[in-house]
C-alpha cells in the first residue's frame, strides 16, 4: 500500500528504483520494464513522466556519478518518512533487484546502506515482506561507526559507467510496442 503523504514522495520512490537500477553499473531491459509496469499497476510514481525522468536522471547519474548516489542517500536520510513509506522504499528496491533475476553483490550493499538510513524494524520489515529473511536480513547493529564504515565501503573502489541515455527512451518504446501487440 503505496501513502501519498509528501508531494516529493513520489519522486523519491522513483530515484529509489532508478538508484537500485544503476547502483550495479549496468541498466538491465526488464528493470526499466519493471518500474513502468510499477507505475503502471497502481500510479506508483504519481504523475511524473516516467520516461522523461529516468532520462533526465541518468543524465545526471552520468554528470556526478557516485555523487548522485551519495545524494539519492542524503535525500532519504533527510525524508520524514512513516513506517509505511519506509517499508514501500525496501519494497520498491527489492522489486528492481529482483527485476532481472540476478542478485548482485553491489546491490545487496546499497540495499544494506539504505537499510541504515531507516527506522522502521526488522521485525516489521519481515512481517511485511517475509521473503526478505533469507537475502536481505542480517543481524548488524546499526552503530554510528558501522553505519559509516558501511557506507564508506560501498562507496571506496565503486564507480559507475557512463550510462547511454538513448536505452531508457529505447526500452520504453519496446515496453509500449508491447502493449500494442497483446
Amino acid at each position: 500500500m503505496i501513502l501519498m503523504t509528501h508531494p516529493n514522495y513520489p519522486y523519491l520512490l522513483l530515484r529509489t528504483a532508478f538508484s537500485f537500477m544503476t547502483c550495479d553499473g549496468h541498466i538491465d531491459k526488464s528493470e526499466v520494464l519493471k518500474i513502468k509496469d510499477m507505475d503502471k499497476a497502481n500510479k506508483l510514481f504519481g504523475d511524473i513522466d516516467i520516461t522523461k525522468e529516468l532520462e533526465t536522471m541518468l543524465e545526471k547519474i552520468n554528470l556526478k556519478g557516485m555523487d548522485f548516489l551519495k545524494d539519492y542517500f542524503r535525500r532519504v536520510n533527510k525524508a520524514e518518512l512513516s513506517v509505511d513509506e519506509e517499508l514501500d522504499l525496501i519494497q520498491v528496491a527489492v522489486d528492481i533487484i529482483y527485476a532481472d533475476d540476478e542478485v548482485k553483490s553491489e546491490e545487496v550493499r546499497f540495499l544494506r546502506v539504505l537499510r541504515t538510513m531507516l527506522k522502521v524494524s526488522d521485525e516489521k520489515i519481515i512481517s511485511r515482506y517475509p521473503q526478505l529473511a533469507k537475502d536481505f536480513m542480517w543481524d548488524d547493529e546499526f552503530t554510528e561507526e558501522y553505519v559509516k564504515v558501511l557506507y564508506s565501503n560501498y562507496f571506496k573502489n565503486q564507480s559507475l559507467p557512463e550510462f547511454d541515455v538513448s536505452d531508457v527512451h529505447d526500452i520504453s518504446e519496446d515496453s509500449n510496442l508491447g502493449d500494442i501487440a497483446e
